[in-house]
This record gives C-alpha cells, sequence and structure tokens, in this order.
C-alpha cells in the first residue's frame, strides 16, 4: 500500500490514525492497553483514546475488563477473511507449496507489500522438522529482502529503477528467484519467486527461509532456490497463467 502525504487534500488523517492503532498490534500481542498504542503509535494519550474507544464501538477493537486492555475486534477479521477469500490462487497452492516445506525442511510463505514492510500472509511450516518462527502477520523491511526485491523486479516497466533493481531483473531471468542472505536478520537466509496473480497489480511473492545453518548459500542456489522457482511455475501454470 502506497503511504499518501499529509498534504494531499484526499487524505483522511482521522481515519489514517485509526487504522495505525490497529496495525501496530503484533502476533505475539494477547491485548494493548491505551499507553502501550500511544508508544507505539506516537501519538497523544487522548487521541488514542478517543480512537479506541470509536473502534470498540464498531468492532474494530475489543476491550478486555478489568485490564481496560483492547486486543482485535470480529470486524478485523472479518475483513481478513474476506481479504483472503479474495486471493483465488491460495486454495490451489496449499498442496504445491506444503510439500515444498516438506521437502526442504523450511518455512515457505506468501508474502505481500505492506508500505516499507513485507507482510506473511500466509504460512507453511514443515511437517517433520523445525522452522523459524515467522508467522501470519508477522512484517519484516521490504527494502533489500528477498521478497521484497523479487516484488520490485516484477513489476511492469522500467521507469526509475536503480541498477541493483535491473541487476534483479535480470537475475529472475536467468534463474528464476532471488536470494538474500542475513538481509534483515544475520541469522536468517531466504530466497523469494514473485507471483502475480492478476495483470495489473502488485505482485506477491512466495519464499524459503531458514536458519543460516540450514539455509546456506550452496543449499539456496542448488536445491532450494530452484524447486521453490519450479513450484512457483507448476502453480501458475496450473491456474492458467503464463
Amino acid at each position: 500500500m502506497t503511504e499518501k502525504p499529509d498534504r494531499d487534500r484526499r487524505f483522511a488523517s482521522t481515519l489514517a490514525k485509526g487504522l495505525r492503532i490497529m496495525q501496530v498490534f503484533k502476533p505475539s500481542d494477547q491485548s494493548l492497553g491505551n499507553r502501550e498504542l500511544a508508544r507505539r503509535t506516537g501519538m497523544p494519550p487522548s487521541t488514542v483514546s478517543r480512537l479506541t474507544f470509536t473502534l470498540a464501538s464498531l468492532g474494530f477493537l475489543e476491550q478486555l475488563h478489568p485490564s481496560e486492555t483492547y486486543r482485535l475486534g470480529p470486524s478485523v477479521m472479518a475483513l481478513g477473511y474476506t481479504a483472503r477469500a479474495g486471493l483465488s490462487f491460495l486454495p490451489m497452492a496449499e498442496i504445491t507449496m506444503q510439500q515444498l516445506a516438506d521437502d526442504t525442511g523450511v518455512l515457505v510463505a506468501l508474502t505481500m507489500r505492506d508500505q516499507n514492510a513485507v507482510m506473511f500472509t500466509r504460512c507453511w511450516r514443515p511437517r517433520h522438522a523445525p522452522s523459524i518462527w515467522l508467522s501470519e502477520g508477522h512484517r519484516i523491511p521490504f527494502e533489500g529482502t528477498a521478497p521484497g526485491r523479487a516484488i520490485v523486479a516484477a513489476r511492469n516497466g522500467n521507469g526509475d529503477l536503480t541498477d541493483a533493481q535491473k541487476a534483479d531483473r535480470d537475475r529472475l531471468e536467468a534463474v528464476g528467484f532471488l536470494s538474500a542472505f542475513g538481509a534483515w536478520n544475520p541469522e536468517v537466509n531466504g530466497c523469494a519467486v514473485p507471483f502475480q496473480s492478476d495483470a495489473g497489480t502488485e505482485p506477491f511473492a512466495f519464499i524459503c527461509g531458514a536458519m543460516a545453518e540450514v539455509l546456506n548459500e550452496k543449499r539456496i542456489e542448488e536445491e532450494v532456490g530452484p524447486m521453490l522457482r519450479d513450484r512457483v511455475q507448476t502453480l501458475r501454470q496450473s491456474l492458467g497463467y503464463q
């Protein structure tokens, strides 16, 4: 999602603040109070208090008693289910990507851009091996990571691409995947393949990731990267995509 500048008259600042409240919840959070929400968002406590009251009244937050803290409410869950239902390719990806996770012993995930981050939308864990801690809803930096670079490289057109981004596009055309070693965490390596479900939409990226001792450069380049590329291509063919 592209962040709109505040000077744009179409930009609804109050709405943006309310959405920001919901964005700062993490998968590990049981609930958050107004003070913590104010800290995470940088908003005044009085503003946060008004926004949480409104969001709770609309079902986007649920207020817990007696702690007077909040967790995401049923309206957010309903939006999540609706958004996932819109990913028409996801049911067909389930078997393919779960098998890839089992075959490689690493985490496989579908990711999408969320402003300056990449969000994990669906994760498949190997059933007979441990995997890294990332799960649905987690975010990692967009810039410099394998999925972020893959999404940029897969966009149509060459406008304003840096030399590094052009090199990523050339590598995608040559080998079909991009690799990253310690890009956002020095102990985590990964590779990514872009996937575009509909023309004109922002690409997604399928990724494989694991701790460096499990997924070293040689294994990515010779085994896991090519396997991810081939499974994504199989998915495209199954869906009738080019």
